[in-house]
């Protein structure tokens, strides 16, 4: 997966995905389903994607290794903030 990131003066609220990484983002897009999380006393924990219906999602799009090792990648980036957010 491509990273680049930039610092712009004007922040328009669109966010730009380089060709290379869309198939990867829409398959993560469609794991939303997938999430795994444990209710304890402080609320929700999330722990991460049920990889075996990451794997359907990636069959569904004719994707492979690559795909799976990119939304690993956004798997892990989401769970800091998604574990900051729970109260």
């Amino acid at each position: 997966m491509t990273v680049r990131t930039s610092k712009r003066a004007e922040d328009d609220g669109q966010v730009r995905v380089f060709s290379e990484n869309w198939a990867s983002l829409t398959a993560f897009l469609d794991c939303a389903t997938q999430w795994r999380a444990l209710l304890g006393k402080g609320g929700l924990v999330w722990l991460g994607l049920d990889y075996s219906g990451v794997g359907e999602v990636l069959r569904a799009h004719g994707l492979g290794s690559e795909a799976f090792a990119d939304i690993r990648v956004m798997e892990t980036e989401a769970l800091g903030p998604l574990n900051e957010a729970a109260p």
